[in-house]
């Protein structure tokens, strides 16, 4: 077994290389956090008919555009890539997007683990 580089801590919890158990566990909790909020905008947004809103959030989860789908459609594929996303895509790609678009509201808590360059200068 390789020995654990300690680089840190975050929200009380301790970051190695390679990941710990707790780490896994923090952030399974913040993706559970982040997909309930976006799946209540996938909701919000589809309900309003707001073509526009619901295929940058699509956009943002499936990581391609869409064309030629409608609502029903574009609400479905991005329930099944929100489903299947993980937690590095989430963390890198989804919610900074949705936040930089205003769709989603920024919780307090991220993920640990993913930004080592920011834990190693802070540490």
């Amino acid at each position: 077994m390789a020995k654990k580089k300690v680089l840190g801590e975050q929200y009380g919890i301790t970051i190695t290389r390679p990941w710990n158990e707790a780490m896994y566990k923090h952030n399974e909790k913040v993706s559970e956090i982040q997909k309930k909020a976006i799946k209540k905008a996938l909701k919000e947004i589809y309900f309003a008919d707001d073509y526009k809103n619901l295929n940058i959030l699509a956009k943002a989860i499936c990581g391609h555009g869409f064309a030629m789908m409608d609502n029903a459609d574009l609400y479905n594929e991005a329930v099944i890539g929100l489903d299947i996303a993980q937690n590095f895509w989430l963390h890198g790609n989804v919610w900074p997007d949705l936040l930089k678009a205003g769709l989603v509201q920024p919780i307090d808590i991220d993920y640990v683990g993913y930004d080592n360059d920011k834990l190693i200068k802070n540490s």
